[in-house]
């Protein structure tokens, strides 16, 4: 029976039309064609990256290449410059040049200066205002407070200036203890004449080719001033001009009619004609030297202005 049945079930699958019942996909053949896709996105990624790789090697062998080309041409430009091409921008290399010579410089400078202050060389190439002015009288009175014994060189090229600081620095000339030498140089005009002769007497010297002008003072045409009346200028002028034309005198020991012509207008006088009316007592650096040998001209004592200088720095 069991056979029997077996048999009937065998025969009924058999009779069965399997070809209508549809496929089901197997999924091994999913599973391939998944992990091929992967295979291929993986290649083209790799592929990119390598292509990335190859964009940058290349970027970078290109900069290089450039950097050693400039390089090169800087190398070339430094060993042989070319004319046309040097220098193109000027201004900015003499900005460069100046920058690095300028700390030096002003070393140099300052430490003249320096030197000059404290070996009582004094210079005035300016017209005498306000501010040169008062250099030029705290200098002498700090000077004469650190040592009364010492004298004074003051060189002058001066074309005119204030009268009231000419007169200033005059009688500061006067107030300090150590003969003050004038040596002019250039043209002496007005004020600048008149502390020329404000020098020791005997110890003024005006170069060769130096001129001097002597005029009686006035106040200038362009003065706005509107607090100041005309009668008080007047009065001020007269005092002034009494003081200048009485200073002139005395120093000249000139006859006092002589010195009046002189100031009544403009009068240029050279070397020879200021040493003939002793407006100076010298002329030219050889008749300066022979009464200077006391002073040490140039630093002769070097050593002395050496301590002098190191005692200074040192704050003693």
């Amino acid at each position: 029976m069991i056979i029997y049945r077996k048999e009937k079930i065998m025969s009924y699958v058999m009779s069965l039309n399997l070809t209508s019942i549809p496929k089901v996909p197997y999924l091994a053949d999913n599973l391939a064609d998944k992990k091929k896709q992967k295979q291929k996105e993986e290649q083209q990624q790799e592929q990119e990256e390598e292509q990335e790789q190859e964009e940058e090697q290349e970027q970078e062998q290109e900069q290089e290449q450039e950097e050693e080309q400039e390089q090169e041409q800087e190398q070339e430009q430094e060993e042989y410059p070319n004319p046309e091409e040097e220098n193109p921008n000027p201004e900015e290399e003499k900005k460069k040049k100046k920058k690095k010579e300028k700390p030096e410089e002003d070393e140099i400078w300052v430490e003249l200066y320096y030197r000059l202050f404290f070996g009582r060389y004094l210079f005035l190439g300016r017209a005498l205002e306000k501010q040169p002015a008062d250099q030029i009288m705290k200098s002498m009175i700090y000077l004469n407070q650190e040592d009364q014994t010492k004298d004074f060189m003051f060189f002058i090229s001066c074309r005119g200036g204030g009268m009231l600081q000419g007169v200033a620095v005059y009688d500061v000339m006067q107030f300090v203890t150590g003969d003050v030498f004038t040596s002019g140089y250039g043209l002496n005009a007005s004020m600048g004449a008149f502390l020329l002769h404000g020098g020791e007497l005997g110890k003024r010297v005006l170069s060769i080719n130096g001129r001097m002008m002597i005029h009686q003072p006035h106040m200038s045409p362009y003065d706005r001033r509107r607090h100041v009346e005309s009668g008080s200028d007047a009065e001020f002028i007269s005092r002034l001009r009494t003081y200048i034309l009485n200073t002139y005198i005395e120093r000249t020991r000139q006859d006092p009619e002589l010195i009046e012509s002189l100031l009544e207008r403009d009068i240029f006088l050279n070397s020879e004609e200021s040493k003939a009316v002793y407006l100076i007592d010298e002329i030219g650096v050889e008749g300066m030297g022979l009464d200077l040998k006391n002073l040490s001209l140039f630093y002769a004592n070097h050593d002395n202005h050496l301590m002098g200088y190191s005692n200074h720095e040192n704050g003693l």
